[in-house]
């Protein structure tokens, strides 16, 4: 297989830089990578403390409305009146609220937003904790609905009245602003999120939109991550795939935070980066083609040159002049090939004029040769006509000859006869 000197240039060229540009861009790349990929990870664990911030503010939220209805139902003194009132914000906040309840200060019921019979808290927490801990709130967790995948969770406020204890206003609130909000801002629909008690008990879930992204044995391990105090930050390969787990704790609730994002999908900048990476790879080795391209056409172009003025000469154009400048070796040696198709030019003119002059003579030659021919051919005529009317007195004669011939077969026949009969 032939090599020609534009691409011995070109694979000399791309080896001295190709191999170094590899080398430095796979180095760089996963030194990015490792680097990106722990930037990730904090990323992660960043935006899951957001997501706790966001549902402790979310439920400290439904704690200060509890404390705007306690601030304004002294206002009220019948408890009809003030039955009303707690209905009346019921009607605000329909799918948040389940059900408002006041407690005097032994712990009994005296009022309740819905029909249900009255009951004495006074062994509930939400109520020793307030009278005998004398906490300004608290909070629990009450119940999970499977269907909807939400729980409720219990609040409850002191009410006092001149700075006295009267009793305790529990609400059960809904807790669908918290996945609302974590869905839109915080979450991808692979991921699985879920949000328990200390013991283990499910507050809340988000399993991802997508069954392909769903195990059954994510519940188990944040069950057992809940009963952890420490922050967990790592990846687990789980029957869906490889997942990154993060747990962390809600420390005002004693509740656990646990997140299951797949790898694939949160280092995909990673993929991005080794894709850019590439077209960067890519974008200079075009760069090196066509630098070592232009230096190379500054050697090989004169050469084509020098090769088409062979080519053209060679074909009998001994006028062509090969025009190269480039101030080197090349020129010089396009000088000396000029001087010599000039040469050659000039033995080919010598050439053509004593081939004229030859075929003058020739001419001539054939001219006289010609005309001896057409003198030659009207005497081959004349005496061709004298031996065609010969050959016709030499045919006439030999009719004469052959009827006479016949004649005297015949006379020779009869006298034979005759003589048979004169003996008869």
């Amino acid at each position: 297989m032939k090599i020609f000197l534009k691409e011995k240039f070109l694979i000399a060229f791309l080896i001295l830089v190709l191999i170094p540009l590899v080398t430095v861009s796979f180095f760089s790349y996963f030194n990015a990578r490792n680097f990106l990929m722990e930037s990730i990870k904090n990323y992660n664990e960043l935006l899951i403390q957001s997501m706790i911030i966001g549902i402790e503010d979310t439920v400290l939220s439904y704690k200060d409305l509890s404390q705007s209805i306690v601030d304004n139902i002294s206002f009220f003194k019948t408890n009809e009146e003030k039955k009303d009132f707690l209905l009346e914000n019921i009607k605000k906040y329909p799918f948040n609220v389940k059900f408002l309840s006041i407690l005097d200060e032994s712990g009994q019921e005296i009022i309740r937003s819905d029909d249900r019979p009255l009951e004495n808290k006074s062994d509930q927490p939400e109520f020793y904790q307030i009278k005998e801990k004398k906490k300004d709130y608290y909070v629990a967790w009450s119940s999970f609905n499977p269907v909807v995948g939400i729980s409720t969770v219990i609040i409850s406020v002191p009410l006092f009245r001149e700075n006295e204890f009267q009793g305790v206003l529990i609400s059960e609130i809904f807790l669908s602003d918290i996945w609302s909000k974590m869905i839109t801002g915080y979450t991808s629909p692979k991921d699985n999120i879920y949000l328990l008690t200390q013991e283990g008990q499910l507050v809340a879930e988000i399993l991802a939109t997508s069954k392909d992204f769903r195990s059954d044995d994510f519940k188990k391990i944040a069950q057992e991550l809940a009963e952890k105090k420490a922050v967990v930050v790592q990846e687990m390969d789980t029957g869906v795939g490889q997942m990154l787990v993060i747990a962390n704790s809600l420390p005002m609730f004693g509740w656990k935070l646990v997140v299951f994002r797949p790898v694939a999908e949160i280092y995909e900048p990673t993929s991005v980066l080794g894709s850019n990476l590439v077209l960067i790879t890519f974008i200079t080795l075009i760069f090196i083609f066509i630098v070592s391209l232009f230096f190379s056409q500054l050697v090989v172009n004169p050469i084509k040159k020098l090769h088409k003025g062979a080519e053209i000469i060679r074909k009998g154009n001994l006028d062509y002049k090969v025009d190269i400048r480039t101030g080197d070796e090349i020129e010089q040696l396009a000088k000396e090939f000029n001087r010599m198709a000039e040469r050659l030019g000039q033995s080919k003119a010598a050439l053509e004029e004593s081939k004229a002059v030859l075929e003058i003579k020739v001419a001539a030659r054939t001219k006289e040769l010609k005309e001896l021919a057409e003198s030659l051919e009207e005497q081959v005529k004349g005496r061709t006509k004298e031996l065609q009317e010969k050959m016709k007195e030499l045919e006439r004669f030999n009719r004469l000859a052959v009827g006479r011939e016949l004649k005297m077969i015949e006379l020779k026949k009869e006298i034979e006869r005759l003589k048979k009969e004169i003996k008869d």
